[in-house]
């Protein structure tokens, strides 16, 4: 008892979030903020309602943060996509997922997927909403899946919508993924996403083109996965109004420009983050026709990432896919400020 009132100190608000799309694309971003709140000792628990892609990964993933990841896919044993769940067996999972969060045994718990159950009339629209009421103070509860009802987005605290646009440009190669928009999640997405691939065998490499070196969830988590490497070479904080107020932005902009050029022309890894390189565009630290330049002689086999706000139309249109992530409700317009494994 004393050891997990120690680790449920680490976290003194657990907030509601969701992660909603009119699309049924997987959101990662549930999968980053795991690896993030990893990275800073606390426990996340993942119960899937609806299978994805990169499932091969999760065992590896589990290993790998152990005992702070615990991923239960149980409830899609015997799955068909045709057919979906079975009432039951969402209910049960359902169950399952209320005394996790309830009895604060996990920092997080993440419902993957739960909110087309919900649409679906699998789980009934109450059992939610007193989940939401009844969890424990310190638990951060996820909710994902499409088409939240506009009561769950009500009673959220955080509430992200992603759009995606799929292209078939280069649509045999090796995918470029633009993620982008002003809702949360944007970083938690790549880095969800490099840890399920990174988990898969895939090497993977994510450079931070702009935050700046700090022990952050994620760069103390990443150092127990073999697969996956993380460098951080920005300055941090850039003022809006004025970024070329401090030429220490440029700078430390174009090494890393030049660090993940190096990097993708390698082909040393199969997955390569560019993270917040679309700020660094927008600010004219990196022009937006180097990157065009960088899209379209990517090397075969690279599966390229660039994320952050701001991102122009010139590299959009060279992206197979781009997800917007768009702001539905964010705390900290509430005055909620970062939290230790949550937001760093």
């Amino acid at each position: 008892m004393k050891a997990e009132n120690e680790r449920s100190s680490n976290q003194e608000t657990g907030l509601i979030q969701v992660y909603t799309s009119p699309s049924r694309k997987t959101n990662y971003a549930p999968y980053g903020l795991a690896l993030r709140a990893s990275g800073q000792g606390l426990r996340t628990l993942i119960i899937h309602f609806a299978p994805h892609d990169l499932m091969g990964g999760e065992k590896q993933a589990c290993t790998s943060l152990a005992p702070n990841l615990v991923i239960d896919a149980s409830p899609l044993d015997g799955f068909n996509i045709k057919e979906g769940m079975a009432a039951g067996r969402a209910g049960d999972a359902f169950q399952k997922a209320m005394e996790a969060a309830v009895s604060g045994v996990f920092d997080v718990v993440v419902l993957e997927g739960v909110l087309g159950m919900v649409s679906d009339e699998l789980i009934p629209l109450p059992e939610i909403l007193n989940l939401m009421r009844e969890k424990g103070p310190r638990v951060e509860l996820v909710l994902t899946g499409p088409e939240a009802a506009d009561v769950i987005i009500e009673k959220a605290d955080l509430v992200t919508e992603m759009s995606v646009r799929i292209s078939a440009r280069g649509k045999n190669q090796e995918p470029i993924e633009v993620v982008t928009g002003k809702g949360k999640g944007k970083t938690t997405y790549c880095l969800g996403k490099a840890l399920l691939m990174s988990s898969m065998n895939v090497p993977t490499f994510i450079l931070q083109v702009v935050k700046s070196p700090k022990p952050y969830g994620e760069i103390m988590a990443i150092k127990k996965l073999p697969g996956l490497e993380i460098e951080t070479m920005g300055k941090g904080f850039v003022d809006k109004k004025n970024p070329d107020a401090d030429p220490s932005h440029w700078e430390a902009a174009r090494n890393a420009w030049e660090r993940g050029k190096e990097i993708i022309s390698s082909s040393r890894y199969g997955l390569v983050v560019l993270d917040e390189i679309n700020i660094a565009v927008n600010y004219g630290f990196i022009h937006p026709d180097e990157v065009r330049d960088l899209l379209l002689n990517k090397p075969k086999g690279v599966h390229l990432i660039l994320s952050g706000r701001y991102a122009k139309t010139d590299v959009m249109k060279h992206a197979t896919v781009v997800m917007e992530m768009k702001e539905v409700k964010h705390p900290f317009k509430n005055g909620i400020g970062a939290r230790r494994g949550i937001e760093y």
